[in-house]
């Protein structure tokens, strides 16, 4: 049997076994290439896409989204010198090294009511972005896959996390008032996005640490769910075939129940430092997706090219002859990483798909 890129994928997604694990370099909708990395990767091959270079088994578009006041600085006082600020006024500093964040500059930290709150202008979304390009990915073969938002991430990006995270027990209103905000925007992503044509919409809420919750499992279900509940069902109402990606870095295993209960077809990237994919593989594998990931702060920087070759295989004897997975980086390749281990990962993945296709 011949299968496109795209019918495989979508065979995954639905419930099924695939006839080869997908895999790629990008993290979702997400370029999994850091900047450094990039500018390896055309040094050594003369391209400038790697999924393309690679025969990844998903493409990528998304839509562009800017901030919807006048200027992004002015709701700031003193940044750190190349501070840069996102799509709600958030300030974003690198501390001189590129391909990473040092710190952030929270527009709502001051705020003292839910009227602040609500005056913040929210991002403005470019829906003239020329969506002929999903078309053709499609003619191609190939399932595409699009960013389409955040919850819990954006609202403490927005209000500090300490901060937030404080709001969520001792001023729920106030709380509330950044999470209503944040949906209202992520929903109207998700649905521009779907109108575009894509395949999956990815959403990105990292909710864990290295050894466990940021905050408690309950107060997650309390605030965070209904209001992913609320976004996924109005994607769900007008554009059932639409599946979904979650990103959630840390140790997560508290909710993974939740995140299947609330319907998502993919989770990534079951952190290889913080949860055993073969034990939530057993425990979930058959209702949900699990990314079989490369950590992107051990194995991919400082492990040799064998060990990466050596660690994709072991995550393909997990998933044995289901093959529903799809392996991908745990996060984006950061700078400091082999050219060589680049290479192993992709070449290791297309030798079991070629096995299998």
């Amino acid at each position: 049997m011949k299968l496109t890129p795209r019918e495989n994928v979508r065979r995954l997604l639905d419930g099924g076994s695939p006839l080869w694990s997908p895999f790629s370099l990008d993290i979702g909708a997400m370029p999994g290439c850091t900047e450094p990395i990039l500018r390896r990767f055309r040094e050594a091959t003369g391209s400038d896409d790697p999924a393309a270079y690679f025969d990844a088994d998903w493409r990528l578009f998304s839509l562009p989204c800017r901030f919807g006041g006048d200027d992004p600085a002015a709701l700031h006082g003193e940044v750190e010198p190349g501070t840069w600020f996102d799509e709600w006024g958030i300030g974003h500093w690198a501390g001189g090294l590129e391909g990473s964040l040092e710190r952030h500059y929270p527009p709502l930290a001051s705020a003292g009511g839910v009227g602040q709150i609500e005056s913040l202008p929210s991002p403005r979304i470019d829906t003239t972005a020329d969506r002929s390009v999903v078309e053709r990915f499609h003619e191609a073969g190939y399932p595409v896959f699009g960013y389409a938002g955040s919850i819990y991430e954006w609202s403490w990006w927005l209000r500090g996390m300490e901060q937030f995270l404080m709001d969520l027990v001792s001023e729920p209103a106030i709380a509330e008032a950044v999470l209503r905000k944040v949906e209202a925007h992520t929903t109207q992503l998700a649905l521009a996005t779907a109108e575009t044509g894509v395949d999956v919409l990815c959403f990105y809420d990292d909710a864990g640490m290295q050894r466990g919750m940021q905050l408690a499992p309950a107060l997650w279900r309390a605030f965070v769910k209904p209001a992913w509940r609320r976004v996924l069902d109005a994607v769900r109402t007008r554009f059932p075939e639409l599946r979904f990606f979650f990103h959630c870095c840390g140790k997560i295993d508290a909710i993974v129940p939740d995140i299947v209960d609330l319907g998502f077809h993919v989770l990534h990237p079951v952190q290889p430092e913080c949860m055993d994919f073969g034990a939530v593989y057993g425990r979930f594998g058959r209702r949900l997706v699990l990314a079989a990931t490369l950590s992107a702060q051990r194995t991919f920087p400082f492990g040799s090219a064998e060990d990466v070759r050596r660690e994709v295989r072991r995550l393909a004897d997990v998933v044995a002859e289901d093959r529903r997975t799809v392996f991908m980086p745990s996060n984006r390749i950061q700078p400091e990483t082999p050219w060589e281990n680049v290479v192993a990962f992709a070449d290791e993945c297309r030798r079991l798909r070629e096995t299998r296709s």
